[in-house]
């Protein structure tokens, strides 16, 4: 396979065997609410559901507002704005105004389902106990007849044919859906479905594609109050809304039993999560590759779901695996470099000297500058964890030149389980900006995350990382920046001057070459 550019180093740094989806919660600073787009009533005129909507002047500077939810709990929750008629509040969000009961009882709510479907109510604050809508109707049986206007659609692996996730019995002049609306449709293409799982006479559902409403909610109380029909209208006029997202700069991704899923948000336009190979041995789902979504890269194939199986080096295979050995006893009796043993990170010098640094039990590591070396100094050396390692502080390198490849700062992390079977993960602490390194863990990797959007900060990494598995946990999510929540950066210190132990790996990785 070849590039338009020249590319003279490994582009693998993300070894995935499972894939997490980033998790969402409230947020309570603008620029970071989760839920785009206007509703048209007939009767009131457009509702707002994000203060950074196109079309508002001072985009959240006078109010900030908007629709939210968490990816793991469901709950849709947060408030709306209408010119004419004021706030409108969603979910437990209506307990702020004193709203405690719903009509047919108990305190509000509104939740996402597994397929995206909403249930639950929202309130015309105006209107009080008369403001109530309700954001699904009825279950009925599965409609004869093809459905339309689908959301949330992908072809899995083996299937010759589209999923989606939500559909309508019918849909207007401009693509929208009307009638009722549909979850888990089989035997799809072009928005277009044969058979669903089941229906409801009407409803509302999310388009995870840009994180806007789609469908109906219906106001009416029985006494000829309220504002009827609510009409989600995701194409008018909505900020692009992009949930928090995974990008890899300078590399591939590598996952085996598959990549994402329908329920998980796509990237900002012109944003990628990898930069050339998405390859896994399952489904690939929203997930992106800037070689195969534009012209930068020649040729194809830059994306395939039917990469066989790649392990890892663990316990049990005796630490050998596709991507070459892990020399564990060698490493720590002294073949590739002095073994200094270390309780914690003050023991770990800035410049590395050539040296295998080892924890015999966890290891918390605070701040780090790790240095170039100086004539015949070397700037690699490899930390050597049997247990967890937790990351409390930034790290960074020295970006002075120097003399030789091998005086350049290259630092190694090599995680661990005990003999017992337990550790061998990394935690990272939320308030850890950025961070170096090449890092292999027997284990999973944590991101960390203090809970809310607006709090958290976006994740740098300047290196590579293999793991079982992955837990992106920052919610970072702007509207402005469209920064992603976590963000990997190959560098090829690894080729360059690999640190003790890491030589063999880096053999294995590929190298893609015009």
């Amino acid at each position: 396979m070849r590039k338009k550019i020249t590319i003279s180093f490994v582009l693998l740094f993300c070894c995935f065997l499972a894939f997490l989806a980033v998790n969402n919660s409230d947020v309570v600073a603008n620029r970071n609410h989760k839920i785009s787009g206007y509703a048209w009533s007939e009767n009131i005129g457009w509702l707002s559901l994000n203060c950074f909507n196109e079309g508002i002047n001072n985009k959240c500077l006078q109010s900030d507002y908007g629709l939210d939810f968490d990816k793991q709990t469901g709950e849709l929750f947060g408030w709306a704005w209408s010119e004419n008629d004021g706030w409108v509040c969603f979910g437990k969000s209506c307990l702020d105004s004193s709203l405690n009961e719903t009509p047919v009882g108990g305190e509000p709510f509104a939740r996402i389902s597994e397929h995206g479907l909403i249930s639950g109510w929202g309130n015309w604050i105006n209107l009080q106990d008369q403001g109530w809508f309700n954001l699904q109707g009825e279950q009925i049986d599965d409609l004869p007849g093809q459905k339309h206007a689908c959301q949330n659609c992908a072809v899995f692996k083996d299937e010759s044919r589209e999923t989606c996730e939500i559909c309508f019995a019918d849909k207007d002049d401009e693509g929208q859906g009307l009638g009722a609306i549909c979850q888990n449709c089989q035997n799809c293409s072009s928005q277009k479905c044969e058979n669903c799982e089941s229906c409801y006479d009407y409803g509302t559902g999310i388009d995870y594609s840009d994180n806007s409403l789609v469908g109906w909610a219906w106001g009416e109380n029985g006494n000829n109050t309220g504002f009827g029909w609510l009409s989600f209208q995701p194409h008018q006029a909505a900020v692009s809304v992009h949930p928090p997202y995974v990008e890899t700069v300078g590399g591939d991704i590598y996952a085996q039993e598959g990549l994402g899923s329908l329920q998980q948000g796509i990237t900002p336009e012109d944003k990628f999560n990898a930069t050339y190979m998405l390859q896994s041995d399952g489904s690939i789902v929203h997930f992106s590759s800037l070689c195969e979504d534009s012209d930068v890269c020649s040729d194809s194939g830059w994306v395939s779901d039917r990469i066989g199986a790649l392990n890892l080096p663990d316990q049990e295979s005796n630490y050998q695996s596709e991507l070459g050995p892990l020399d564990i006893k060698g490493l720590l009796a002294g073949q590739y470099g002095e073994v200094m043993n270390i309780s914690n990170s003050s023991q770990v010098p800035y410049l590395l000297g050539g040296k295998v640094y080892y924890a015999k039990d966890d290891l918390v590591l605070y701040y780090k500058y790790y240095k170039n070396g100086i004539g015949d100094k070397s700037g690699a050396g490899t930390i050597v964890v049997r247990g967890d390692l937790h990351i409390k502080s930034n790290q960074y390198y020295q970006s002075s030149a120097m003399a030789e490849l091998k005086n350049l700062a290259s630092v190694g992390y090599i995680v661990l389980k005990k003999a017992d079977g337990t550790g061998g993960n990394i935690y990272i602490d939320s308030n850890v900006k950025k961070m170096v390194g090449n890092y292999f863990t027997e284990g999973e990797i944590y991101t960390g995350s203090k809970g809310e959007s607006a709090q958290d900060w976006p994740l740098k990494v300047q290196g590579l990382m293999v793991a079982k598995k992955f837990n992106f946990e920052r919610r970072h999510s702007n509207l402005q920046s469209q920064a992603p929540a976590e963000k990997v950066i190959y560098q090829g210190r690894v080729i360059s001057n690999p640190p003790p132990g890491f030589t063999q790996i880096a053999k294995a990785l590929p190298f893609w070459v015009k």
